[in-house]
């Protein structure tokens, strides 16, 4: 037990990365669920553009090299495992998640200028909604699957991809 509470997995713990950014994924949706109904009683304040602002760079930022993560290195490890069958459908989401985001990635620039799109809260929903989908199921058969199969070499040759991909050392935090 540490006085600063747990420390975030690093790059040793490939897996482990990928479930605390599933966390994050959780709660910036968390963050943009409550968007609607915080702009009806306090209009776009500071702390709703500090919000938007977080979420757009999450998004357009980190959550591609997620996906690079599990269509790169994880999925092609896993696909040929009982329960691997699961990928062809996983990739399909990312497309989908990844078209959800083009499509309200704009709609919160245009908030953070003031201009309220009357399809912001419908795109949240719906981009939040298959989001939650998608992670759920990572979390309920890939994770747990890869657990299970992924051997030592596997994982440290996973995270050591997973640094390079984001130029940081092998130790480093994701």
């Amino acid at each position: 037990m540490s006085l600063l509470g747990e420390t975030a997995p690093d790059f040793s713990d490939p897996l482990g990365l990928l479930a605390a950014c599933h966390g994050r994924m959780r709660d910036f949706c968390d963050l943009l669920e409550r968007l609607p109904d915080w702009l009806d009683r306090h209009g776009l304040d500071a702390e709703a553009k500090s919000g938007v602002q977080r979420v757009l760079r999450y998004f357009d930022q980190a959550a591609p090299l997620h996906h690079k993560d599990e269509e790169q290195d994880l999925f092609p490890l896993l696909r040929d495992q009982p329960g691997g069958d699961v990928i062809t459908s996983l990739l399909q989401q990312h497309d989908e998640l990844e078209h959800g985001w083009r499509h309200l990635a704009p709609l919160l620039r245009r908030l953070v200028d003031d201009d309220r799109d009357p399809q912001l809260d419908a795109g949240i929903t719906a981009f939040c909604d298959a989001y939650r989908r998608h992670i759920a199921l990572e979390d309920a058969v890939i994770l747990p699957l890869a657990r299970s199969s992924l051997n030592a070499l596997q994982l440290s040759e996973m995270g050591r991809r997973m640094a390079e991909r984001r130029k940081a050392p092998p130790s480093g935090r994701h």
